[in-house]
């Protein structure tokens, strides 16, 4: 899985007209898994998500990789037809 690199500097607006989420990669170690850091773009806040072949642990919650495909899917507005991901019109 590969990130586009990002500037991840605070209150970046450039792109979206929206604060741009900064995002941060640390490689597992030992017994920890590789994670991701999401930080807001206007604030402190985060999510960390850990990853593995068969899952993920989005800020403490675990499950496998299909069911938060399930629960994430539709609200990025993607939607599963076969085996392609096709992206739906984003509503105006």
């Amino acid at each position: 899985m590969k990130i586009k690199e990002r500037s991840n500097r605070f209150y970046d607006t450039s792109k979206y007209g929206y604060p741009q989420i900064r995002v941060y990669h640390r490689k597992g170690s030992g017994k920890k898994s590789p994670r991701y850091l999401l930080k807001c773009g206007c604030c402190e806040e985060k999510v960390e998500i850990y990853y593995s072949d068969d899952g993920l642990e989005i800020n403490g919650v675990n499950g496998s990789i299909e069911d938060w495909r399930d629960i994430l899917l539709p609200l990025l507005l993607i939607e599963k037809k076969g085996d392609k991901l096709v992206a739906k019109e984003v509503p105006k």
